[in-house]
């Protein structure tokens, strides 16, 4: 089971951004990041120098099954 948690950027793409700024971290099974996302549920680069903290845990999907990935986006306000 995968796993997602909101995140808030400290720094985004090197610059520290002009409002606050959320996102989202997909883990795998092991605890290890996989991806990153913006605000609106879109992929964005792992290594673009972002800089971020935990907010909450959002909660799990199986990675098989990526609807239940949006399905959880969706909860908390994307789309």
């Amino acid at each position: 089971m995968n796993s997602v948690y909101k995140i808030k950027f400290l720094l985004f793409y090197g610059e520290a951004p002009d409002t606050t700024c959320y996102g989202y971290m997909e883990l795998n099974q092991d605890g290890t990041m996989i991806a990153l996302y913006n605000s609106s549920g879109e992929e964005i680069d792992m290594f673009g120098g972002h800089e971020f903290v935990r907010i909450r845990a959002i909660g799990k999907f199986n990675n098989e099954d990526r609807d239940n990935f949006y399905s959880l986006l969706e909860s908390d306000g994307v789309g």
